[in-house]
């Protein structure tokens, strides 16, 4: 009688236990894509332009942009450390876990739409959903190892080289134009001042403007504005609005649905360089002004 007493007391605590482990599920999607805004002409001058590079010449926009991307991840707390932060993380080059994907290559200009198994990070998380009842995500953070662009040469340099003999060219094999493919880097020189000085990523959220966080390269503690602290620039962005996500209940499958779109028109602008001479080998190629304005992140919940 004793030992059914107890069986009958186990099974009732198992149940209880099994009765608060939530059933729901969560499906992760993100798109990838570009906005064209075409309101002038590429010879039209744009509203904004630097100065110190020549005389502005013309811009560019890309037939192809994409990124190799380091770290994605939704934040309602910038303190990763924090016990009480609740993540979810898409991509992260810093996890251990072999199966995990490190990075991923992703495609703007083709609208490439890719389904994640992320990795949570709290106290309070089981089977793929957290524990609590909603979590309200104030921001979004992302790594990029490079942007990767490929567009024509324009016809005026012929054959030569441009953008310091980086790139790889090819020859259009309808239209015979000269194309270059090539990473961001040789765009963002002009912008950081140094060789090989970019942002070390993008921080969304939380802010009322957007701006470059630490471009004198100084060495700085975490905080808000550089969530892993060290000695690179960090991009601080207001293009996203905090969700609220209500964990599924049991049996409930929601979908986080997140746009991430980079405004590729005219994004390259062409400068005369130091000679003010045009269509030379000295010509400054370089992201348009504020060019990090031209990202913009959205999360649906369905």
């Amino acid at each position: 009688m004793e030992n059914s007493v107890k069986a009958g007391i186990f099974f009732l605590l198992a149940g209880l236990l099994l009765s608060c482990e939530k059933g729901g599920n969560i499906l992760h999607k993100v798109k990838y894509t570009t906005e064209a805004v075409s309101v002038k002409s590429a010879n039209d001058a744009p509203d904004s332009i630097y100065s110190g590079m020549g005389d502005y010449i013309t811009s560019i926009t890309p037939r192809y942009f994409g990124a190799k991307m380091n770290i994605l991840m939704y934040l309602d707390n910038w303190e990763q450390s924090n016990e009480s932060t609740h993540m979810i993380s898409y991509i992260d080059g810093h996890d251990n876990d072999p199966n995990y994907e490190i990075s991923l290559y992703v495609d703007f200009s083709n609208n490439q739409e890719t389904s994640y198994v992320p990795i949570l990070y709290s106290t309070d998380k089981w089977n793929g959903i957290f524990l609590i009842d909603e979590v309200t995500f104030k921001y979004f953070y992302m790594v990029s190892y490079h942007f990767e662009q490929e567009f024509e040469v324009p016809a005026l340099y012929g054959d030569k080289n441009i953008i310091g003999n980086n790139g790889t060219y090819t020859v259009d094999s309808v239209t015979g134009n000269r194309l270059i493919r090539i990473n961001h880097q040789p765009f963002l020189e002009p912008i950081f001042g140094y060789p090989n000085r970019q942002p070390f990523g993008y921080f969304f959220g939380n802010t009322d403007s957007t701006f470059i966080f630490n471009r004198e390269c100084a060495q700085v503690p975490p905080s808000e504005n550089h969530p892993n602290g060290g000695s690179q620039p960090m991009i601080r962005s207001n293009h996203f609005t905090p969700v609220t996500v209500k964990m599924p209940l049991d049996g409930e499958t929601i979908e986080m649905y997140s746009t991430i779109s980079f405004d590729t028109e005219k994004l390259i602008q062409v400068y005369a360089g130091r000679d003010n001479f045009p269509y030379t080998a000295d010509d400054i190629f370089v992201y348009a002004p504020n060019y990090w304005e031209r990202l913009n992140v959205r999360l649906d919940v369905r």
